[in-house]
């Protein structure tokens, strides 16, 4: 059954670990304006978020250099069987030196709506973390828990600023609810092992 959703959207940031596409971060979007999703719109967006990451101070200064930002996708979800397009920008890098964590470990930030239940809250995980994320009690630094969150933030924001506001988007209800507050609950570590290959 294919996902339908009135003015909905979705997002994919797809990484890659030294040329070799690795994880895929999914994030639902409205669009506010049901403008037709094309090449541009993609470019447009893929631009937006990539400068978000590449502009420093947060993210990418957690993220090893062997880790891109390889591409950022968008397809329209508001009728059955739309296109994928995928920008042509250049795959932007991380910051960090050192060794990489295993990149099955991840930092879970959670995705909150105005509503409650689990149909309107969403998680991303982020990975692409170096060894200096640990902390000496193994658990995740500080530093990096801001920087995760900024960086979701950040995405939202550029995502917005471009007519597609970040929302969570239910498969079950199959409506989508703006995204009013992304919080990094705990220090524990997460670990993805759904999906070894990203479909592209």
């Amino acid at each position: 059954m294919p996902l339908i959703v009135t003015q909905g959207a979705l997002v994919r940031l797809i990484w890659a670990q030294s040329g070799i596409n690795y994880a895929v971060n999914v994030y639902g979007a409205i669009n506010t304006a049901s403008a037709a999703i094309t090449q541009t719109t993609a470019n447009t967006l893929g631009s937006a978020i990539k400068a978000a990451f590449s502009a420093g101070g947060a993210w990418n200064t957690q993220v090893g250099t062997s880790v891109t930002l390889a591409n950022v996708g968008i397809r329209d979800v508001s009728a059955p069987n739309r296109p994928e397009f995928l920008d042509a920008g250049a795959a932007v890098a991380g910051t960090a030196a050192g060794n990489l964590a295993p990149l099955n470990t991840a930092i879970c930030v959670t995705l909150r709506t105005a509503l409650a239940g689990r149909s309107f809250r969403g998680r991303t995980y982020l990975s692409g973390l170096t060894t200096a994320a640990v902390s000496t009690g193994g658990l995740i630094t500080g530093p990096v828990q801001a920087a995760a969150k900024a960086w979701v933030d950040a995405v939202d924001a550029a995502m917005g600023a471009n007519g597609f506001p970040m929302a969570v988007i239910s498969r079950t209800r199959n409506v989508a609810n703006d995204v009013t507050l992304t919080q990094t609950r705990d220090a524990l570590w997460d670990t993805q092992r759904r999906r070894t290959i990203p479909g592209i």
